[in-house]
């Protein structure tokens, strides 16, 4: 079911954690609409997210009644500015649109403050695994990593890991479209709620690696109700 208010005509898209917009390369969309692409900002100190997606909105001059596409935490950022502004329609790829859908290792995270004990210089910089790593699917990832990470700053990350982790959203009250991988093992299919549409096999770079299941989804959900 879309929304009763009139559409903007512009979609914006929000990727994962740290990534850039060109994860969502794959993705084809009407011409007749105007596609923006947004990208992480640097936090600014004790930020929490409500503020930081007030500062995404003036920085892409994101419009009242678009369509938001958010990957991962890019998914949790759409719901925040859904806090601030009407949103025609939030779409969700491999991400989280509650809390209550964490399954119980985010729980025990926050209990654990585990934010303040990662290695956030690896994180960051994933690529100095490599000479360590045997398993070529692993090397394969850390290459993803390397050409698909747009932010490379420790601080970024450990805000937003701590954030994520205290970050409370109940489930949307309006229409929505939520896509995810069957596979994902960040955020488990079993722990979703609400309307889902799985694509089957998919993990949770499933916006690169199914981009055209992801396609069709959106061309018989979104597109053609435009």
């Amino acid at each position: 079911m879309l929304n009763q208010r009139d559409f903007s005509g512009k979609i914006y898209l929000m990727p994962g954690m740290g990534a850039k917009s060109d994860i969502f390369n794959g993705l084809r969309f009407p011409k007749d609409l105007e596609i923006h692409p947004m990208e992480w900002l640097l936090p600014e100190a004790e930020e929490d997210f409500l503020h930081y997606a007030a500062r995404l909105v003036d920085k892409f001059r994101v419009e009242p009644d678009s369509v938001l596409v958010g990957m991962s935490l890019g998914g949790v950022m759409v719901s925040e500015i859904g806090k601030l502004m009407p949103v025609y329609m939030p779409v969700f790829i491999s991400t989280v649109k509650s809390h209550k859908e964490l399954s119980p290792r985010y729980r025990m995270a926050r209990v654990m403050h585990l934010w303040n004990f990662l290695p956030y210089g690896l994180i960051a910089r994933p690529e100095r695994l490599k000479p360590y790593v045997i398993l070529k699917t692993v090397k394969k990832r850390i290459r993803l990593y390397e050409r698909y990470m747009g932010i490379h700053d420790r601080a970024y990350f450990k805000w937003a890991i701590k954030n994520f982790l205290l970050w409370k959203h109940d489930l949307p009250d309006g229409p929505y479209l939520h896509i995810h991988g069957t596979r994902d093992y960040i955020f488990p299919y079993s722990y979703l709620k609400g309307e889902i549409i799985p694509v089957e096999g998919a993990a949770h770079l499933a916006v690169m690696t199914h981009p055209f299941a992801i396609n069709r989804i959106l061309r018989e959900h979104l597109f053609s109700q435009l």
